[in-house]
């Protein structure tokens, strides 16, 4: 009887469940990208929390927000 020797690497894989967190979230990273590229999530992203910062400033020099 002869027993085959592991060959070195030859160690196991990947488990399942870290390919299939990995390849859940590569789905939904997409899904998000193309959302915004197609304006399906208009009014979200970065841009939409900056108008908060103008009225602070706006309040902050005795204004009322929204007139100018």
């Amino acid at each position: 009887m002869s027993e085959q020797m592991p060959q070195p690497g030859s160690g196991p894989g990947v488990p399942r469940w870290v390919t299939v967190i990995g390849i859940v979230v590569g789905a939904l990273v997409l899904l998000l990208v193309l959302a915004q590229l197609t304006g399906i999530a208009a009014g979200h992203g970065p841009g939409r929390h900056l108008r908060g910062l103008e009225a602070t400033a706006v309040w902050a020099r005795g204004g009322t927000p929204g007139l100018r």
